[in-house]
């Protein structure tokens, strides 16, 4: 990667920070404060690829991934779901102020939050929900460079299977500040830099797709 890339990749960090910084204020620890429209689509994304790697894995336990984690509503869903026990999570964000929310919520002790853009060693399944959905900028190929760029940097931690959401159009386009991909060139994408990609399709999800790369 050029020197100019990186600088230009740390820049759109800094402005996803910012736009999440505004937003935290106003609304805090909710679906809105990290840019969902409502619970039930955030719980219903994030609960899809939980499933997933409880249908994928064989082990009694395992970790998690989660970059771009928010305010660590998937490692909620986790105790809920009473996983905590069989799940080591990590979670990962840009955010400054999101993290320290994080590591002061006394419901997440003993869990390791951070800030960074991928996980610090090998990790069994790295996730990410939405995570590239806000476009800070309105010139796609560059965009499309940075979520490329990141999910290599991810896909050579993972041991087992990286699973991502996205949201889809006919057409690949940024629209008030959301990135639309095309199902067609994402899974080129990914069978170019990584594997076969498998993809579900959810019916209360119309413009949402989940991407599952198994190493």
């Amino acid at each position: 990667m050029t020197f100019i890339k990186m600088l230009i990749y740390k820049l759109l960090n800094k402005q996803i920070s910012y736009i999440y910084n505004k937003r935290f204020d106003t609304f805090n620890n909710t679906p809105k404060g990290v840019f969902w429209n409502n619970k039930l689509s955030q719980d219903l994304r994030l609960n899809i690829i939980l499933d997933k790697i409880l249908q994928n894995t064989k082990s009694d336990e395992f970790s998690i991934a989660d970059i771009g984690c928010g305010y660590g509503r998937l490692y909620e869903i986790i105790k809920e779901k009473k996983l905590d026990g069989r799940i080591q999570y990590h979670g990962f964000d840009i955010n400054q102020k999101i993290i320290s929310f994080c590591k002061n919520n006394k419901d997440y002790e003993n869990v390791e939050f951070a800030i960074n853009t991928c996980p610090f060693k090998k990790t069994d399944y790295v996730v990410m929900s939405g995570t590239y959905n806000l476009a800070p900028t309105n010139n796609i190929p560059l965009w499309e460079d940075y979520i490329i760029k990141n999910l290599t940097s991810n896909w050579k931690l993972v041991e087992k299977a990286l699973i991502f959401n996205c949201l889809i159009k006919e057409k690949r386009k940024i629209e008030k500040k959301l990135y639309y991909t095309e199902l067609s060139w994402i899974q080129k994408i990914c069978e170019r830099n990584f594997c076969d990609p498998e993809v579900i399709k959810h019916n209360l999800l119309k413009d949402d797709i989940t991407i599952i790369l198994k190493k």
